[in-house]
């Protein structure tokens, strides 16, 4: 567990001026924020379809500008929808390839980057523009979709709740996605996800691990 989220469950629960006080609730949430991981190794064991559903009623409580929901969500269990998926992945992977040289494509061509095929589950989490005018979007027209990836952070601390695993494949083409997914008119797919029993314990982040890079201090200032 990372040293700073040990601090801060070790630390006081009232803490300072904290008004009615810390939820008894405090250390199981960092708990599972600092054990959420970037998953792409799964058991093949299927997900029952009423854990799924209980997932995703955190789109129900997640928060969004104006209190737009503008999220749309496709659970993905074909095979073969996901090899079109998968087959888009392998195409975009080769080319984010060419990017590295040396050692480090080396590296990078060891690297597992998805779990398309080997998770039971995919979904797809699409960005349904609002049909009018959304409060609070005028300086920030892209809040509504800031408001879905704010929603799929909340998602992978459920599953993590759940014992499941999540891997996030950001190496898919969304005009792919598109093409390979049924999606409602107007939707753009911002994420593909994987969703399955995790065949890994992951201690710390998989590319740490393997020496891709490492986490870094918070960069904060105090004005």
């Amino acid at each position: 567990m990372e040293p700073a989220v040990r601090a801060v469950m070790s630390a006081d629960p009232l803490g300072d001026n904290n008004g009615g006080g810390a939820s008894p609730d405090r250390d199981a949430l960092w708990r599972i924020l600092a054990t959420r991981r970037d998953h792409r190794h799964f058991h093949p064991t299927p997900v029952p379809r009423d854990t799924i559903e209980r997932l995703l009623e955190v789109f129900a409580v997640a928060p969004s500008v104006g209190l737009s929901q503008p999220w749309h969500v496709t659970v993905v269990e074909d095979r073969g929808v996901r090899e079109a998926v998968h087959a888009g992945f392998r195409a975009v992977r080769r080319a984010e390839a060419e990017r590295f040289n040396g050692e480090r494509r080396e590296l990078y061509d060891s690297l597992r980057l998805e779990g398309i095929l080997g998770a039971p589950v995919g979904l797809v989490v699409s960005h349904v523009p609002p049909a009018g005018p959304v409060l609070g979007t005028t300086s920030v027209p892209a809040a509504t979709e800031y408001s879905v990836i704010a929603a799929i952070t909340l998602l992978w601390l459920a599953v993590t709740a759940e014992g499941l695993g999540m891997g996030w494949v950001s190496l898919v083409d969304p005009d792919h996605l598109s093409d390979s997914v049924p999606l409602p008119d107007g939707a753009r797919p911002l994420a593909y996800l994987c969703l399955g029993h995790p065949e890994l314990d992951l201690e710390e982040p998989l590319l740490q691990t393997v020496g891709w890079g490492r986490r870094s201090p918070l960069s904060v200032d105090w004005v």
